[in-house]
């Protein structure tokens, strides 16, 4: 990824456009407040930052969109974005993408939102081959980190103010967490972190998964091996006490138990036929014991009936044979003719006349023909009861049959119910036999669980040394080996301190030690502005060289604003010409250029860098690499916009 032009539009369409050549140094000289430092910022905005920077003033006054032109390997992109300011907003998510082989810059009537930053961060990680990397901390004191193209983009600018720092090498370094996503992201860019690391933690997990499922069951195994005997003849005793085993069955050995615990496994019940016929049978029963209940009771009530018909009978008998005997007495007395309304003993006038005596024997001739009508009807009652007293002791027999049958079922069903019991019991046995000689037998056949438990164990081992903690930090160490190695040999072309000593890259505290005869001196306590800006130039172009050396996914650009301003700070130029005079200052900044050039052509066409500057050195190296130069009126915003 290269800059090929930036492109400013006004309100009315028109068009600023910065070119810049790829793969060499693209300097941009010129006066101060003509816009130098706000490129970065544009850069940065346009490549999906989430907040804008760009400074208040001209620029975010004049300016509608901000847009980039962007060369890939294979391809162009171009990426515009509005100016919040026109929308009164800090910061817009939205963007306008178009990519092609060659795109031409669209007019401004064409710009519209068809993208946002998100859809834009990802277009780029993909397009850099950025792989799917997650760094996860070892003491879980913070989240997971994947990686994506905002991780690339902190070696590709330094702004004027992080130049010549002391306390900070990268970009947005001093921000919260972005330290820390440095030195969790950098190892990746580096190269030392396999691109297939999220692969292969994949497959250690699930070999890991299965190493444990295949110990679980060779720990179960040994211990069925080893309790096999004792566990043998706890089943037998059990099975011999519910009759799966005869209990005169003779066990002396394990190969006889095994064979009567194989026998165990063939019982089976017929429990549920019994007791379908037994609840048939009962029901049946039960309606005959019912039935024949109801005629007894009807029955009875007959014998009763005739019963009571006798007693009265018999009561009526005797008191009509004492009338009888009374009325007889009267056949002493024969007719008269006396008053029959006169008391016959004391001649006294009677309300009711007295019968006479005909009438009396006509009443003990009706009685005695009663009476001798009962006596003859006495011995057809007697038998009529006899007759249903032996039907009540018939009734009464078939009952008692019904229920000796109905308790003898319910004498079976009460055995059933234990019998069901049993089986239940039964079954958790077979069911402990079963599964006892399964596992028992495996045991003894299976051989090979503990070949797997080490071929599993070596697959896993192998796999964790690519991505082991100790091989990271051997790869780390040899890369940043190479590039301390680089700074090192580059440290005498620089106008810095410590030439001779050996020049190390810290990547725990991301800062730079010289380390001197008598100790290590790191960045932030050297002194000298000179130093900071060398040491700046220093690892970035040994990172950049390494990138590229090495393939990684990192944009091929770096973005430096005065790294000039520690020699030649703009209130020297008192003719605004950007001319150094002839100086060790001079000569220190002709060295810091020379060097910039060199790495830059050595590394083309893989490498750009684009500096913005006051300075303006004469000779041919700095002025073939001139872009523009803004001074006389030339600013990055012309002149006519700003009406």
């Amino acid at each position: 990824m290269q800059i090929k032009s930036l492109i400013l539009y006004n309100k009315t369409g028109e068009k600023r456009i910065v070119q810049f050549e790829l793969g060499k140094v693209n300097i941009i000289t010129g006066e101060s407040k003509t816009g130098k430092s706000s490129l970065i910022d544009i850069v940065n905005y346009c490549l999906g930052s989430d907040d804008c920077r760009i400074s208040e003033g001209i620029i975010r006054d004049t300016v509608e969109w901000f847009g980039m032109l962007i060369q890939l390997k294979t391809e162009q992109v171009f990426v515009a974005r509005q100016n919040p300011n026109r929308l009164g907003k800090n910061s817009t998510q939205y963007i306008y993408f178009a990519n092609s082989d060659n795109v031409t810059i669209p007019e401004l009537r064409e710009l519209d939102n068809n993208s946002d930053i998100i859809t834009l961060k990802d277009f780029f990680t993909k397009k850099l081959y950025i792989s799917e990397f997650t760094n996860t901390p070892e003491t879980g004191t913070r989240d997971p980190l994947t990686v994506n193209f905002k991780h690339s983009r902190f070696y590709s600018f330094q702004p004027q103010d992080l130049i010549a720092q002391r306390n900070y090498l990268f970009y947005n370094q001093s921000e919260t967490f972005a330290a820390q996503a440095i030195k969790d992201t950098l190892p990746y860019f580096l190269g030392v972190i396999r691109e297939d690391t999220l692969k292969i933690e994949q497959e250690i997990a699930a070999k890991k998964r299965e190493l444990n499922k295949i110990e679980k069951e060779l720990k179960e195994y040994e211990r069925l091996k080893q309790d096999g005997s004792k566990k043998i003849f706890e089943l037998t005793n059990e099975a011999k006490q519910l009759n799966l085993i005869s209990a005169d069955a003779d066990i002396n050995n394990e190969t006889e138990a095994m064979e009567a615990l194989k026998g165990v496994l063939e019982w089976e019940s017929n429990f549920n036929e019994i007791s379908q016929g037994a609840n048939a049978n009962l029901k049946k029963l039960l309606e005959e014991k019912n039935d024949l209940a109801k005629k007894l009771g009807d029955l009875n009530d007959n014998i009763d009936a005739v019963n009571s018909f006798i007693k009265q009978t018999n009561n009526y008998s005797t008191e009509a044979k004492q009338q009888q005997i009374r009325l007889e007495s009267i056949k002493l007395f024969g007719e008269t003719d006396a008053e029959m309304d006169n008391c016959p003993l004391c001649n006294q006038h009677l309300q009711v006349e007295i019968p006479s005596i005909s009438a009396i024997n006509k009443s003990l001739s009706s009685l005695s023909e009663n009476l001798t009508t009962t006596i003859v009807e006495r011995p057809k009652l007697n038998q009529f009861l006899q007759k249903l007293t032996l039907e009540k002791e018939t009734f009464t027999k078939q009952i008692e049959i019904k229920n000796n049958g109905i308790k003898a079922i319910y004498l079976e069903q009460e055995q059933a119910s234990k019998l069901k019991d049993m089986n239940l019991r039964r079954g958790k046995i077979i069911g402990k036999v079963s599964l006892f000689l399964e596992s028992f037998n495996a045991v003894q056949e299976d051989k090979s669980l503990q070949r797997q438990i080490e071929n599993l164990k070596i697959a896993i081992s192998t796999l964790e040394s690519l991505i082991s903690p100790e091989e990271k930090e051997s790869k780390l160490n040899a890369v940043l080996n190479q590039i301390n190695n680089q700074m090192t040999s580059w440290a005498s072309k620089l106008d810095l301190e410590h030439q001779d000593a050996p020049i190390r890259f810290d990547i725990k505290k991301l800062t730079i030690f010289a380390d001197t005869p008598n100790k290590s001196i790191s960045l932030n306590n050297m002194g000298s502005g000179a130093n900071w800006v060398a040491y700046h130039l220093l690892i970035h172009f040994a990172l950049h060289k390494y990138f590229i050396k090495a393939t990684r996914p990192v944009p091929r650009f770096l973005i430096l604003d005065q790294p000039s301003q520690i020699y030649f700070p703009p209130e020297k130029d008192s003719n605004q010409t950007g001319t150094i005079s002839i100086s060790s200052d001079e000569t220190a900044v002709r060295e810091m250029y020379e060097f910039i050039i060199s790495i830059t052509n050595e590394l083309s066409p893989d490498f750009q860098v684009i500096i913005t500057d006051h300075a303006k050195l004469n000779f041919a190296g700095f002025t073939d690499s001139i872009t523009e130069e803004w001074r006389n009126g030339i600013k990055l915003i012309p002149q006519n916009w700003q009406g």
